[in-house]
Parts: C-alpha cells; sequence; structure tokens
C-alpha cells in the first residue's frame, strides 16, 4: 500500500469507524499496556510525540508536567482528543513520514500499534530517529508473529488484509530492520500473550495490580511464547 493510498485508506475508516470505543477485553489489555508504555517515561518538562494518536490514549498516562504531541491523519480523531480533553496537549494532523518537526526536538516518542500499517515502517522509524534528541527514546509497539487475513474491503470492494495490517513482526525481524537503518541500542521485549486474549483471562484478572499482572504474564510467555504485543525501546 503506498503512503498516498494508506492515508486515504485511514482517513476513510476514521469516517466510518470509531477510535474511542472499545471492546471490555480490549479495554483492559490495552489500559496494561499504556501501563506499561508509561514506565519508559522518566522526569518532568520532556517534549513528547505520539505518532498515530487514534483514540488519544496517551492524554490519559503523560504527566501535566510534560509537553505533549498527538499527531494523526485525521482531523476527525484529533478534534475529538481535544473535545474530551479540553485543550491537554498540542494537536498536529500530518503525515509521520514527513514529520513538520526539526531534528533532535522530542525527548520521547511513541509509536503504538502504528508501523504494521505502514508499508515502508523502516521510513517512520528513521524520520522518528530523526527528530528525537540526544538520549531520547523511540517507544513502539506492534502486533507479535501476527497472521494477516484477508478480506474484502469496504472502502474499495477490493481483497485487503484485515485492519490494514500489512506487516508482523517478531523480535528477529525487527531486529534485522534496525541493523539495516544502522539502529543498535535497542531493548525488546514480549508483552501479552495470545492464551490472554483466546480465553478473556485477562478481563477476569483486571483487578491484579499492574506489577502482579505483569509478573504473570512474563511467565506465561516462558511457559507458552505467544506473545500478543512487541514492545520495543529505540535509544538514541
Amino acid at each position: 500500500m503506498e503512503n498516498k493510498d494508506y492515508i486515504t485508506h485511514y482517513q476513510k475508516d476514521a469516517e466510518l469507524f470509531s477510535y474511542f470505543e472499545e471492546y471490555k477485553y480490549e479495554k483492559d489489555f490495552n489500559s496494561r499496556l499504556h501501563s506499561f508504555i508509561k514506565t519508559f517515561i522518566k522526569g518532568k518538562n520532556n517534549k513528547i510525540l505520539d505518532i498515530g494518536s487514534g483514540g488519544g490514549w496517551s492524554v490519559e498516562i503523560i504527566d501535566e508536567n510534560n509537553s505533549l504531541f498527538l499527531m494523526d491523519l485525521s482531523l476527525k480523531n484529533l478534534s475529538e482528543i481535544k473535545r474530551n480533553h479540553k485543550d491537554r496537549g498540542f494537536y498536529i494532523q500530518g503525515d509521520a513520514l514527513r514529520l513538520p518537526f526539526k531534528n533532535n526536538s522530542f525527548n520521547y516518542i511513541i509509536i503504538s500499534e502504528v508501523l504494521e500499517h505502514i508499508n515502508k515502517p523502516e521510513l517512520i522509524i528513521k524520520e522518528a530517529y530523526r527528530v528525537l534528541s540526544e538520549k531520547g527514546k523511540i517507544i513502539i509497539t506492534t502486533p507479535y508473529e501476527e497472521k494477516i487475513k484477508y478480506y474484502l474491503c469496504i472502502h474499495c470492494n477490493n481483497i485487503t488484509p484485515a485492519n490494514a495490517h500489512l506487516h508482523s513482526f517478531s523480535i528477529e525481524s525487527f531486529r534485522r530492520l534496525c541493523y539495516e537503518l544502522g539502529y543498535n541500542n535497542i531493548e525488546y521485549y514480549k508483552f501479552g500473550n495470545k492464551l490472554w486474549t483466546i480465553t478473556r483471562i485477562s478481563y477476569f484478572l483486571r483487578f491484579l495490580p499492574f506489577w502482579l499482572w505483569r509478573a504473570k504474564d512474563k511467565v506465561l510467555n516462558f511457559i507458552l511464547n505467544k506473545p500478543n504485543t512487541l514492545v520495543v525501546i529505540i535509544k538514541k
């Protein structure tokens, strides 16, 4: 999917579907994932960029002492976030392949559930790295070894990947991608487990504190190596 087609497809999705509604099972897992992302953001007075801000969940986890920039292709999504959170943050409609920022602008950059949608994900990573400040971090999440399925698209009536997911990543494939970009200061984490998703166990454990849930998650991924999400931290 070329960049132009991706933009058109996403904007149509944003008009037809709500990124602000979550099923109860998804909501619990997403909350856990967002809590994990938050553990990598340290200190105050940081400039943080959320690329592909979707439903605007980053507004809820980022401390107000930090400056948060939310960027999305969809003006509708950004307007909804702004309305829900009373102007908390800065809102930019734009393309992640051409970030409208100077070099070394941000301490942290979040790219959550975005790369799997992009024809050439390495271009977004490269552009994010350009605007990342020294000692900054890019925090990436993406489905882990997802089996991509194909369906009839409601927009174009053609066979297209489900959820517009073009790529599936493992630690090995992501490591190769970063090696080709020349990045080697990287951490990888397996998060969640497909067993949580299939059995809905995660929903019934939603009252556990995050540290205990995460400990159980690590054990399960050690025993049954079927992670739900790959979390990648690229350091500059």
